[in-house]
């Protein structure tokens, strides 16, 4: 193929020059690597081309290609190679730059087989000459896409005599990079340049602040509140001295103050400090709170009259991301809004504005009738937001009743009293016959209904897709069934959990049990089959709170862990409640777990030990999320659950397994196929997990003609992307990673073919990415950049979210992007660009959420660093599921080191295209969790 030379320099410069968003190499320097790579001959008019490739997508096995679509197929990909000389040079010793050197060594650090290095003529050492160069010829073929970077490190002598004085090494670094981008990955290119973000200080907040109008409060409100619950402000000396304690100071070289908080924090939990220490945690949350909803914060925002409802008193905010709780704003929550024009005054009135409603994007606020008697539409504010104090107070106050109800026996159990319920040998009819087949399950029914294990917690440890919660549910019925003055509250952190027990539960106990929403929760995301049972008024539209003495004749009643704080603030009887049940206990931190429990669970000192603890949670998936880097680090990470399996005595592992009067493992697996079960079930199961999924559902996909091996439904895509942020988001994406996932999604999606085969619904594929901004790419591709994806009717019920966004949730396939792709190869990889996803939890229960396929899609050269990830990258190659890049024959860590002896002495310059790869670049102050997946601000009451 030719063509006129400054023909194609027009098209280079203005269609591949300006999209790296990093220095690119000049035409000329293009056209010489073309030339010397015998890929083109050069003329000074004229281009002719020796051959042209073009690359697939997705690569599948040679007997089984299939196209990705028309807009893959009919473009070829641009590979070109670019050179970056903003951070090439790191120098130690005098080199003065006009006197002869010698080039002794020569590394060149590439870990991928697409660049070859050659030095044909001239050997080393050579000496070089003012103005002389030293050729090095940089070769690069590659059959797929992605970014593939190298650097070549140089070492040369300074003038003189070898060990002579003004003799001294010295380095230069030169990092290259080859591209290969599919038109799709084109277009999610950073928009804007990333630019960290730094916080200045606290939200301007005046002495004149002017309140509107809080909404209604329900008139139907007869749960008489009569316990008071304090405020629990973190101690102003605290918020002082954090930035000490963030810094790591050794608890032998802090200053006193600094010293004293550093010892409660790095002791261990017991009795003695429980109160102390989980309250002083606490606070280290809130504060990281108060720092990171700053982020949130809107500069110069307009508010409009609320142009739906013509309230003349409400005011109309668009407040993006509120949709998903980014941040959380709820119905009675409350702002601070500045008017643009006065806040560089001395002493500006601030405007605190009420929610009174919330739609999709759109927030509607009540403020005072002197902001609104000067209001004009298209106003704008600086507005600062808050974060919901609730869930923070009722645990505090949870905290002072766990000593007052001296609950340490339940809470750090010894033995049983041995003071059972029923005789051990009840027999059992249960309600859901299908449980009858499985002992564990029997087991755990058994010994929950019995009582045997109290004042101690009965434990339903549940791995992935083993019926926790049908156990928990069918022993909550059998308790219901044999024991008539029991009376039980079921808890689970989050409203959809609770909603889940309400569903299974109203089956055959449909009068007996009561569901109590919190005023805030949208009625539009409360379950049809649960507004019968739950105390939402449909004639008068609003929430109800039976009185006290109402609520005490129904057998159930069940609340989000936060939202059984109002039993407590109601004073329900200490003995009321004969069981408490906590669904997902391994998910919320253990003060959430006591506001369930303090003051409605008592715990007797002799004789009769009280009420029957249950929690029903897996220690091997996600915890409860937290935002401060402190607060991670001592514990507050930790569920009761896990502690007690952790450091309990009477939950560990035996040589004969778990004692089941305290505990029971489920261990069969009625989700996925075996090949997916696998390496989770040897990783973090002892491998006791069987696999007993309908085979029909689980086998679904072992003959799609997508998988690179047939019968194996599992495929590692190999991508060498690249790793990309934008604007002022810490967030990670890599467009590669999205375009490849978008080409799996359209073969998955795929119309129904001539056989008559049903199109896979959206509702049953979902797609995890540990970063959000990845999230927001990969939702773009589907809904606005490719045409037959978002020409779907039901595209909107393809979930793309986070790993904690899926946690206890299933897909018939699930499609992962696990985005972190940089090729540094120095420790700091290991330690930062692997920290997300060198979490053995987060692995665990991304693999575990597909039912019949699996698809992951990443860089294998940086996830075999992590050794869950190492494990199951080998599995797939083994067994013919890896296809993508070349797969690392060896990952060897030790012989890329001894090639970085010599980068580990220089001082790495911050600037240039790859320092995000040596340095982490976090806002200041900010934990590592929000850097990497902006979490959602909690909105569960």
């Amino acid at each position: 193929m030719e063509t006129d030379r400054e023909r194609l320099r027009t098209i280079y410069n203005r269609d591949f020059k300006i999209s790296f968003g990093t220095p690119a190499p000049g035409f000329s320097s293009m056209l010489y690597g073309m030339k010397i790579a015998n890929l083109a001959y050069v003329t000074k008019t004229r281009v002719r081309f020796f051959r042209l490739d073009r690359w697939a997508d997705v690569r599948f096995p040679e007997k089984r290609r299939m196209k990705l679509g028309s807009d893959i197929s009919k473009h070829h990909k641009s590979l070109l190679a670019k050179i970056f000389y903003d951070r090439a040079e790191y120098l130690h010793g005098k080199h003065g730059g006009t006197q002869s050197v010698t080039l002794t060594h020569l590394f060149p650090l590439c870990r991928t087989p697409q660049f070859a290095f050659y030095n044909e003529d001239q050997e080393l050492p050579c000496p070089l000459g003012p103005g002389e160069c030293y050729e090095l010829h940089v070769h690069c073929k590659t059959s797929f896409v992605g970014y593939f970077p190298a650097t070549v490190l140089w070492e040369l002598l300074g003038p003189g005599e070898s060990g002579s004085e003004g003799a001294g090494t010295f380095y230069i670094a030169r990092f290259l990079a080859a591209v290969a981008h599919s038109p799709l990955a084109a277009q999610l290119k950073p928009m804007t340049p990333f630019k960290r973000t730094r916080i200045t200080g606290n939200p301007v907040v005046t002495n004149r602040i002017e309140e509107g109008e809080r909404p209604d409060r329900a008139k139907g409100y007869d749960l008489e509140l009569s316990m008071a619950l304090g405020t629990y402000y973190p101690p102003p000396r605290l918020r002082q001295l954090l930035p000490m304690l963030l810094q790591g100071t050794s608890i032998f070289t802090a200053p006193k103050e600094i010293a004293e908080i550093k010892a409660q924090l790095e002791t261990a939990l017991k009795w003695r400090n429980y109160e102390v220490k989980l309250r002083l945690l606490l606070h280290l949350e809130e504060l990281q709170m108060e720092h990171d909803i700053r982020h949130c914060d809107l500069e110069s925002v307009p508010m409009t009259w609320d142009p739906v409802d013509q309230n003349p008193r409400l005011l109309t905010l668009e407040v993006p991301g509120v949709t998903e709780s980014r941040p959380s704003v709820l119905r009675g929550d409350h702002l601070f809004a500045l008017l643009s024009s006065e806040t560089h005054q001395e002493d500006p009135i601030t405007y605190k504005g009420f929610v009174h409603k919330v739609e999709l994007d759109r927030v509607k606020l009540s403020f005072s009738m002197s902001l609104l008697s000067r209001f004009v539409d298209g106003l704008t504010f600086k507005v600062n937001f808050t974060f919901n104090r609730q869930p923070l107070r009722v645990q505090h106050r949870a905290l002072e009743l766990t000593g007052r109800w001296l609950l340490w026996p339940m809470l750090f159990p010894v033995a049983p009293r041995d003071v059972p319920l029923l005789p051990s040998d009840v027999k059992l009819k249960l309600y859901d016959r299908s449980l009858e087949s499985n002992p564990e399950q029997l087991q755990a029914m058994r010994h929950i209904v019995t009582g045997t294990t109290r004042p101690a917690p009965y434990i339903i440890f549940g791995p992935p897709g083993t019926g926790k919660t049908v156990t928990l549910v069918e022993a909550i019925k059998q308790v219901v069934k044999h024991l008539p003055k029991a009376h039980i509250l079921a808890c689970a952190p989050s409203n959809s959990g609770a909603d889940l027990l309400c569903q299974r539960l109203r089956v055959h106990l449909p009068s007996s049990i009561y569901r109590l929403l919190a005023p805030s929760r949208d009625i539009r995301m409360v379950p049809e089959d649960i507004k019968p049972c739950c105390n939402w008024d449909a004639k008068k539209g609003e929430y109800v709170f039976p009185a006290k003495k109402k609520l005490q004749e129904y057998r159930v009643l069940i609340t989000t862990l936060i939202t059984a704080g109002r039993l407590v603030s109601a004073q329900f009887p200490i003995d009321h409640f004969t069981h408490i049940f906590i669904d997902e206990a391994g998910h919320c931190m253990e003060p959430e777990s006591l506001v369930a429990i303090a003051g409605l669970m008592e715990v007797k000192e002799t004789g009769d030990p009280g009420g029957q603890l249950v929690l029903a949670g897996d220690p091997r998936q996600l915890g409860p999320v937290l935002r401060s880097p402190l607060t991670q680090k001592h514990g507050l990470g930790y569920s009761l659950l896990e502690r007690l399996l952790t450091y309990n005595s009477l939950y560990k592992k035996g040589p004969d397994g778990y004692d089941p009067q305290f505990i029971t493992k489920l261990l069969r697996n009625y989700r996925s196929h075996p090949t997916i079960l696998d390496i989770p079930n040897q990783l973090y199961y002892e491998g006791e997990l069987q696999a007993c999924a309908d085979v029909v559902d689980r086998e679904r996909f072992c003959r799609w003609a997508g998988l690179p091996r047939q019968g194996f439904p599992i495929i590692f895509h190999g991508v060498m992307g690249k790793d990309e942020r934008e604007g002022n988001s810490p967030s990670f994406f890599n467009p590669e990673e999205a375009a490849t996932v978008t080409s799996y999604l359209k073969l998955l999606l795929a119309p129904s073919s001539k056989k008559g085969k049903a199109r896979l619904s959206p509702r049953s594929v979902g797609v995890i990415s540990p970063y959000r901004k990845q999230v927001e790419k990969i939702r773009y591709c589907i809904t606005k950049l490719d045409r037959e994806l978002r020409g779907l009717d039901d595209i909107k019920d393809l979930k793309v979210g986070s790993v904690e966004e899926f946690q206890g949730q299933e897909r018939s396939v699930i499609l992962i992007s696990t985005v972190r792709s940089s090729q540094s190869f120095v420790q700091l990889d290991l330690d930062f660009n692997l920290g997300f996803l060198k979490n053995p939890k987060r692995f665990n229960v991304a693999v575990t959420r597909a039912k019949a396929l699996l698809i992951i899609v990443g860089n294998p050269l940086l996830l075999g660093h992590d050794p869950d990830w190492k494990v199951f990258l080998e599995f797939c190659k083994e067994n013919g599921g890896y296809t993508g890049c070349p797969f690392p024959a060896k990952l060897d860590l030790q012989q890329g080191q001894n090639l970085l002896q010599g980068l580990s002495k220089l001082s790495p310059s911050t600037s240039g295209p790859h320092s995000h790869d040596y340095l982490p670049q976090e806002r200041e102050g900010e934990g590592g969790l929000s850097l990497q997946v902006e979490p959602e601000w909690r909105n569960e009451l």
